[in-house]
């Protein structure tokens, strides 16, 4: 719909987030918010950055869904708007161990 803008909030796996900003693109999101390290690599990053600066999506990097003020007052602004709603999807694959945890951050190094 004309006028409608779309938000998304990209928390993935690191390796998957390429793809999901693609997606988001895709769909018409205008504005991403980007969990950080954001890729895998920093060419990725390099990447990313022109695939959304090509199609004029701001990407505000730094997302933290575990304390991100944003999702609560995006979710009490949809609360306001009739017909709107707010999806979250989580693909969140480690568990919360030590070694998942490391082997996550030893894997996404450069990119953090």
């Amino acid at each position: 719909d004309e006028g409608v803008k779309l938000l998304a909030l990209i928390s993935g796996r690191t390796v998957d987030n390429p793809r999901l900003l693609s997606e988001a693109i895709s769909a018409g999101c205008s504005v991403v918010y980007l969990e950080k390290p954001g890729a895998p690599t920093v060419e990725q990053l390099r990447e990313m950055k022109l695939e959304a600066s090509d199609a004029n999506v701001q990407i505000c990097m730094g997302y933290n869904k575990n304390v991100c003020k944003y999702v609560r007052k995006a979710r009490e602004f949809a609360a306001q708007i009739p017909g709107s709603h707010v999806t979250f999807v989580s693909n969140n694959t480690y568990e919360p161990t030590a070694e998942s945890l490391g082997e996550c951050f030893e894997r996404n190094a450069e990119g953090m």
